[in-house]
């Protein structure tokens, strides 16, 4: 479950940057909006949710806001339940491997000695 919630936070984050390509795509001029390539991508990235007001379409900021929300949400769930079941990396120095690895032989031998 915690590889799926990351799953989606990638592809939130993907639908993100489309809908910031799509704004920088209509600064463009001279570009048809009515051509089927650059309407579809318009139309996926949303700007067609709320009609234009005095020319400035608002729909591409209340998806970028949704979509951080939605991301925001995702991450504060896997963090909340699965961040700590996360297999831990640590990285030891030569020196401090051999102290560890004697300390647990050690233990090891502690334990050997108590059941005796």
């Amino acid at each position: 479950m915690a590889n799926f919630i990351l799953f989606l936070d990638r592809l939130v984050n993907f639908y993100l940057y489309y809908v910031v390509m799509a704004c920088f795509l209509s600064l463009v001029p001279n570009i048809n909006m009515d051509y089927p390539l650059f309407h579809c991508i318009f139309k996926f990235a949303g700007f067609y949710l709320i009609p234009p007001v005095f020319g400035v379409s608002f729909s591409p900021m209340v998806i970028m806001v949704i979509t951080v929300l939605i991301s925001m949400g995702l991450r504060k769930i896997y963090i909340r339940y699965y961040a700590d079941k996360e297999p831990k990396i640590i990285v030891l120095t030569q020196d401090e491997f051999v102290k560890k690895l004697n300390e647990q032989k050690q233990k090891g031998e502690d334990k050997k000695d108590d059941s005796n």
